[in-house]
């Protein structure tokens, strides 16, 4: 039997604990079994329980060697059609793509069974130190750059969530006095009730998933969220401009940390260093001098997690200056007769865009699309004036933002992304940037938002050797 764990080691408020734990007699359903429910099929498996395992496509089963593994080691599988009694688990995992409509969700509620998420069972479980980032764009760098701050100053320290693996699958192995900092996405912060997080940022709140979400508000309620999950007297830090649009979502003012470019944000940058409490911290690297930007800001917050950990401002600037961003994330690929072309297939939302096409040198021609996420692409018709010359729209919203921003900005819609490249070359002449920017899931055309970036560089490659 496994129970929930003891006081955590970053530094921070007292934790509170759910009482829980696991043993042989508990008999558990995940709901999806992608990969964060694999792996906290995995997990619940290790300790005894029994577990079934529950898609919409019977076809995962026979192909996923994950889950033939599972099988194996006890997991029973179903489809949702063939899963219509809940009532005998004691408890059930969602996947963070199973919205909370989900008929199956809706029979455990109704009938008492507990839902929680794979981050919400970990958190039950762990051991570990646990700090958190969330926001629409920003996450992962934030996330990554924190650990690699942390490591670079002597720490232990792991970043899993939406990031990397899932908390459950590094949890088997992970030794206790390892700092864990969680990416979490408003999916997962749905059903994260467990207040252990000793500190965490919110670092913006723009439009995104409304597909999901029946509007913005939903949306930025599950962002706030996070504060749910702070431990007593826990840091909150918050982007200045997000708090101004959101704080009415937010309950506890007293742990609320501003940060930005105002003089009273307890961290703020006037451009040219980065001050806590009114103190400077660091002089700011000629790369992020002189305006304001995505990355200064990502950099802020980063810092005040760091700070409160005992990192001194030149510790984080030296750390920082070798930290390397994530790939598919405004990734430079190459130049080819004048031409630069950039990789940001991490950039899945409105907002995202309009970042990548800021922090790059027009003008651009943008390949965008995939999967259409609900919200409207006119926004991008200010931002891109005198800046974007032409958009080679790809798979399912291709016909939506032709719709929606044809007559302002050239729209050409493509089948393939080997004809977006190519029609792109075509436009392009010496002194232009070719950029990869979808502003759309991955789904219509590739696994995921890697293997979209993956294609588009060997395209590219392939057509400038």
């Amino acid at each position: 039997m496994i129970e929930a764990g003891k006081l955590s080691v970053f530094d921070g408020g007292l934790v509170n604990l759910v009482t829980f734990s696991i043993s042989d007699k508990s008999r558990v359903l995940v709901l999806g079994m992608g990969l964060s429910g694999r792996s906290a099929a995995r997990f619940l498996l290790s300790h005894g329980a029994s577990v079934v395992g529950v898609d919409r496509n019977r076809r995962l089963f026979e192909t996923e060697p994950d889950i033939q593994v599972l099988g194996a080691l006890g997991l029973k599988t179903m489809t949702e059609e063939e899963c219509g009694d809940v009532t005998h688990f004691d408890f059930v995992v969602a996947s963070p793509g199973v919205p909370g409509s989900h008929p199956l969700l809706q029979k455990a509620n109704l009938n008492g069974v507990e839902v929680m998420g794979e981050i919400e069972l970990g958190c039950r479980l762990a051991s570990q130190g646990m700090i958190a980032i969330t926001g629409t764009n920003g996450k992962t760098t934030t996330t990554l750059l924190t650990e690699h701050v942390l490591a670079e100053s002597g720490r232990k320290v792991k970043a899993l969530g939406n990031v990397g693996a899932p908390l459950t699958q590094e949890l088997l192995a992970l030794p206790a006095d390892v700092n864990i900092v969680l990416e979490l996405s408003s999916f997962q912060l749905e059903s994260l009730m467990q207040q252990r997080l000793h500190g965490g940022v919110i670092l913006n709140i723009t439009p995104d998933h409304l597909d999901r979400y029946a509007s913005m508000d939903d949306y930025a309620k599950a962002k706030c969220r996070l504060e749910d999950c702070l431990a007593e007297g826990a840091p909150l830090y918050i982007e200045e401009g997000t708090y101004s649009h959101y704080s009415h979502f937010l309950k506890r003012g007293s742990s609320h940390r501003l940060y930005g470019y105002h003089p009273s944000s307890y961290i703020y940058s006037d451009l040219n260093a980065v001050y806590r409490e009114g103190i400077k911290a660091f002089d700011l690297p000629s790369a992020l001098c002189g305006k304001r930007s995505h990355d200064l800001e990502n950099s802020m917050a980063a810092y005040a997690l760091c700070a409160d950990q005992d990192i001194s401002g030149e510790q984080f600037l030296m750390a920082w200056m070798t930290y390397q961003k994530p790939p598919h994330r405004i990734e430079f690929v190459l130049e080819h007769g004048g031409v630069k072309y950039f990789d940001d297939s991490k950039g899945t939302n409105i907002d995202a865009v309009i970042r990548a096409v800021q922090a790059l040198p027009g003008p651009i021609i943008l390949i965008a699309g995939g999967v259409d996420k609900g919200g409207a692409y006119t926004p991008w018709l200010r931002e891109f004036k005198n800046k974007v010359k032409s958009i080679c729209a790809i798979g399912q919203a291709a016909g939506k933002i032709q719709d929606q921003l044809h007559g302002e900005i050239a729209v050409m819609t493509c089948s393939t992304m080997q004809d977006a490249v190519e029609h792109a070359q075509e436009k392009a002449v010496p002194g232009d940037t070719i950029l990869l920017s979808p502003g759309c899931s991955s789904y219509d055309m590739y696994r995921d938002y890697v293997h979209r970036g993956e294609d588009y560089q060997s395209i590219v490659r392939k057509m400038t050797c």
